[in-house]
């Protein structure tokens, strides 16, 4: 859909742009970032033609950039800039319609089809019940929906976006981004958007492009772009990455370098989580915005909770796919057991494979146990009865606690062990 080889481009004698190489392929969303000054909105300026790189060549479906007219390219790309201040005083509908410039008449004259863009886009966007207001008597959100949909009446493959989502609050953020991937996955629009917000284009974005004193640093999936290390190196600033609970996307925290502030202890409390088949996914993402250590097993390699954790970097004792828990595999587990302050039991089904994990927890009469309890173990236990007795035993210990969902599980680690969470 977009080549990019070997852009450079200069303002004068300042190099702004070096040896840029990437490609967006269609119905793709990528997402460029990078700090102030980094060279983001003057790669985009090269792609839709406003500025020419000094060297090198963009492609769009294989043509060069360049062989366009640019009515032609009009009907390929269109633009939404970070500007999006309208100094004249027209209406809605007429705005929107201005789009339609590249398919119209010498003399500009509006067909029906045009309307029935017209129309189509203003419904798209949640534009068409102001569409008779003058653009300058629409909030920040509401006109850059109307510069949206000005785009989309182009009917252009391509979307480039300059910062869509500047200086508007968090709900119109979400709206435009919204907006922004139900046009990338109902309209089989390619989109290309530069953001500084990184917490809320990688929510999104297929890929990332991660642009620092005008090179391409890092290019990618989302979560091998969103690292501690890139982040740091790259933006002069301590951070740390969460994951999103909901998307499983990563996030990042600032830290900040005030001492004052109260933070969560990170090495003095650990907890052990017994899990598998995706049952500990959600449990892993509230630990670790709790920001405490983690350790979990015994765990197959490929499993989705063996790779929630090893995204977390969390410790994991593991074994290949489909294998039982060996001796080896029990004696690590039981390791990671004795260091821990806690150890939780998801409601994962058991089975003769993974019957070790529970069986090994009777030796710990000295450590706090919480089990998740819905379902109940009747209706997971697939051992003809033996992982029921066992667990029935376990729980008549003074050690063991037992919650029925999440939000149960959150309120006991806090209310237990407070003390300890907090500095």
């Amino acid at each position: 859909m977009l080549k990019l080889k070997g852009i450079d481009f200069s303002y004068g004698e300042q190099q702004i742009l070096h040896k840029i190489d990437f490609h967006l392929r269609e119905n793709e969303f990528i997402g460029i970032i990078g700090p102030n000054g980094s060279g983001k909105s003057t790669l985009l300026k090269n792609i839709s033609k406003l500025l020419d790189p000094d060297q090198g060549f963009i492609y769009l479906d294989k043509d060069l950039l360049n062989n366009y007219s640019y009515k032609d390219l009009a009907k390929k790309m269109a633009v939404v800039p970070q500007d999006s201040e309208i100094n004249f005083n027209f209406t809605v509908y007429d705005l929107v319609m201005m789009g339609r410039n590249p398919y119209q008449d010498r003399w500009g004259r509006v067909r029906e089809k045009d309307r029935k863009k017209v129309d189509e886009a203003l419904q798209l966007t949640d534009t068409e019940k102001f569409k008779d207001k003058s653009i300058q008597n629409l909030s920040g959100g509401e006109r850059q929906r109307v510069i949206i949909a000005r785009a989309i009446v182009q009917e252009p493959e391509l979307l480039l976006l300059d910062e869509p989502t500047a200086s508007l609050d968090i709900n119109y953020q979400r709206n435009i981004f919204d907006l922004i991937s139900n046009l990338n996955n109902k309209l089989d629009m390619s989109v290309l958007a530069v953001s500084h917000d990184l917490n809320l284009i990688s929510q999104y974005c297929d890929r990332l492009i991660l642009i620092n004193q005008g090179y391409v640093h890092t290019m990618g999936k989302v979560e091998e772009v969103i690292t501690k290390e890139n982040i740091s190196e790259v933006y002069k600033t301590n951070v740390d990455i969460k994951y999103n609970p909901i998307t499983e996307r990563p996030y990042v925290i600032i830290i900040p370098h005030s001492k004052n502030i109260q933070r969560r202890k990170t090495n003095s409390f650990i907890v052990h989580l017994i899990c598998g088949g995706g049952t500990g996914k959600d449990i892993m993402s509230i630990l670790n915005d709790l920001n405490i250590r983690v350790s979990c097993g015994v765990l197959n390699r490929g499993d989705t909770d063996w790779e929630k954790a090893k995204r977390l970097n969390f410790e994991v004792v593991e074994i290949p796919p489909f294998a039982p828990i060996d001796n080896k595999a029990v004696q690590k587990n039981e390791e990671k057991i004795s260091a821990a302050d806690l150890i939780i039991v998801s409601n994962t089904p058991f089975g003769w494979g993974n019957l070790d994990n529970i069986r090994v927890l009777a030796n710990f009469k000295d450590k706090d146990i919480l089990f998740i309890t819905t379902p109940e173990i009747e209706e997971r236990d697939f051992t003809e009865g033996e992982i029921t007795a066992l667990f029935h035993k376990i729980k008549k210990n003074n050690n063991v606690f037992e919650t029925n969902d999440n939000k149960g599980l959150c309120s006991f680690i806090n209310n237990r062990y407070e003390k300890m969470l907090y500095d």
